[in-house]
């Protein structure tokens, strides 16, 4: 029997008589950096022990009405209902290894190259961690998706644009800046004025000042290729720190500190643009504890007092601002992943062993994010 050889004209006697190089220092070519759990840890939006089929939490969408009064104007008084509730359930993701008796006997010497029971459940929580980097910002509530968190996509739908000029939704059209909103999250509809209420007269949403109701839980998608911004050309390369300040300025229309956006995460196409758009004012900055620099990231720039970088999980051509403070990752346990075995099972003889997570995010207001997208 010949040994395992890589010399392609080997003399017989070579592949008879001497072995290969068994390097046994495992290169892990399948990891990658992600930022957004990071961030969520740093800054304490991670919660542990939550009970319960799901989780619901009452949302504000109205103000009482304020009417003028001169001392002696007659009071009407009537109860007025000045809350929604939104609610969603725990979802779960887990992944499972197994061993058979056999391979653990064989793997425990020297011939094993890679000593697979050590470490057995940490590679299990690495697989798991890595796939958990992209779900935060896909979308819960599409097909194939149901056991999946609610991330960021979960609130972004759109049908077609507001009319620049009316405010009116119409098919998406290059004219407009924005994206009519369109998705259901957490129960409640992100359109515009699904509640009640009215954008001032003689301005057109985002612009002017909204009844509370109006947009309390409509998100911000700015439509970056649109032609009312003053790019050299239609395009995010040309005119994309535009559309970013016209996001920022907007997303912070309201006036909570929450309302104020703390991070942007674009996809790596746009970043690049980003950075050659903006190549001679490019500035670092520390501006917060919580800074991703802070906790050890590089790819990251400052833009109107923003944290901008590039997340692998983002999508081509899209881009998110946040603020983590509207942020929570909400998990049954009292650590994000469960780890259980390896156990024996004297039925299959295998040593088995599974890493899960019952859990989901929760954004409190999508009224408090944006997207940047190419609309039309």
């Amino acid at each position: 029997m010949a040994y395992k050889g890589f010399n392609p004209v080997a003399f017989s006697r070579t592949a008879a008589t001497t072995l290969a190089k068994h390097i046994r220092e495992v290169e892990e070519s399948m990891l990658r950096n992600y930022q957004m759990g990071a961030l969520l840890e740093a800054a304490g939006r991670v919660n542990y022990n939550n009970s319960g089929e799901g989780f619901d939490w009452p949302v504000q969408f109205r103000l009482h009405k304020v009417e003028g009064n001169t001392g002696e104007t007659q009071r009407n008084f009537a109860r007025r209902n000045l809350w929604k509730t939104a609610s969603l359930e725990y979802r779960g993701y887990q992944a499972t290894d197994s061993m058979y008796y056999r391979e653990f006997r064989s793997n425990r010497g020297p011939e094993g190259v890679v000593k697979v029971f050590e470490n057995f459940v940490d590679r299990l929580e690495t697989s798991i961690t890595q796939v958990l980097g992209t779900e935060y910002y896909i979308d819960g509530s599409a097909s194939g998706n149901e056991q999946s968190w609610h991330g960021l996509e979960s609130m972004f739908a759109v049908n077609g644009t507001v009319n620049i000029s009316t405010g009116a939704q119409r098919t998406a059209n290059a004219a407009d800046k924005v994206g009519y909103a369109s998705d259901t999250y957490a129960g409640l509809s992100t359109q515009l004025g699904n509640a009640g209420g009215e954008n001032e007269s003689g301005a057109v949403w985002p612009d002017g000042i909204a009844d509370s109701e109006y947009d309390f839980w409509s998100p911000l998608i700015v439509n970056y290729t649109s032609t009312a911004f003053g790019g050299s050309a239609d395009t995010f390369a040309a005119q994309g720190d535009e559309a970013m300040r016209y996001a920022i300025i907007n997303a912070q229309r309201n006036t909570s500190k929450n309302g104020q956006i703390t991070n942007i995460f674009l996809a790596r196409d746009l970043y690049t643009d980003l950075l050659n758009l903006i190549d001679d004012k490019e500035r670092i900055q520390i501006s917060s504890e919580h800074s991703l620099r802070a906790l050890g990231f590089k790819n990251v720039l400052n833009f109107d007092g923003v944290e901008v970088s590039w997340e692998s999980g983002v999508p081509t051509g899209v881009g998110y601002g946040i603020n983590y403070d509207n942020m929570e990752l909400k998990s049954m346990d009292d650590n994000l992943l469960r780890s259980e075995g390896p156990d024996y099972d004297i039925h299959s003889q295998s040593f088995n062993a599974v890493v899960s997570t019952l859990s989901n995010l929760k954004f409190s207001s999508p009224r408090n994010f944006f997207k940047l997208a190419a609309l039309a």
